[in-house]
């Protein structure tokens, strides 16, 4: 999305992904943490850029929970019997991710599930035993040229934003937290990782994926 509003279009990004997800309590997995992501040009400065997964927690994030032996934030996951957990093992095994927002994150990772998995031609949940198993999970990439349909899109999109900023104290646009972060590691020419991680990329190195 961002390479598309640098080059001044609107990005819109919806990816599919393996079954992690249920549509509501005591569900089984059923969607991807299925995430959106925007890019909007802005005529000083880079482009405005959002991106954010429909489930409680993106996948990375329980990822990085289990590795650091760390317990998951209350009423993002769920356990075996469908309950709420906080053990990252157990919403990977048996479990499954909470969708966030309940019923309107459930709606939202449904659309994404109906355009990024079968609008996309990849493999379609009810047609076949699991898209982990099939391998195989789909995208869709939406560019939109914004001088064909408005005058001015720049300007204007510069006037929402500023007025949004100007709308009350310590309001942080989408984006700009990460950019700083971004920007600080470049001219550091050093990304932290923390200890499990790294030994979890060593072993993985090593060793390869653990069998499923």
């Amino acid at each position: 999305c961002e390479r598309m509003a640098r080059q001044g279009a609107i990005g819109i990004a919806l990816a599919n992904s393996p079954e992690f997800v249920a549509a509501a309590p005591g569900g089984k997995p059923i969607f991807g943490t299925n995430p959106v992501a925007f890019g909007i040009p802005q005529a000083a400065g880079p482009p405005l850029t959002f991106d954010m997964a429909t489930s409680a927690i993106a996948l990375f994030g329980v990822l990085t929970s289990k590795a650091k032996g760390e317990p998951l934030p209350e009423g993002v996951a769920y356990g075996r019997d469908g309950g709420f957990t906080t053990d990252a093992s157990e919403a990977l095994e048996g479990g499954a991710i909470a969708t966030f927002g309940g019923h309107k994150g459930a709606g939202l990772s449904l659309c994404v599930e109906l355009l990024a998995g079968v609008l996309s031609g990849g493999a379609v949940v009810g047609q076949c035993e699991s898209k982990k198993l099939a391998k195989s999970w789909g995208h869709t990439m939406i560019a939109i040229q914004p001088d064909l349909l408005v005058d001015g899109f720049e300007a204007k999109a510069a006037a929402v934003l500023a007025a949004t900023k100007a709308s009350g104290p310590s309001i942080r646009l989408p984006g700009e937290s990460s950019a700083r972060t971004a920007a600080e590691r470049t001219a550091a020419d050093a990304l932290p990782i923390p200890k499990q991680i790294w030994e979890s990329i060593c072993r993985t190195a090593e060793h390869g994926l653990p069998e499923q």
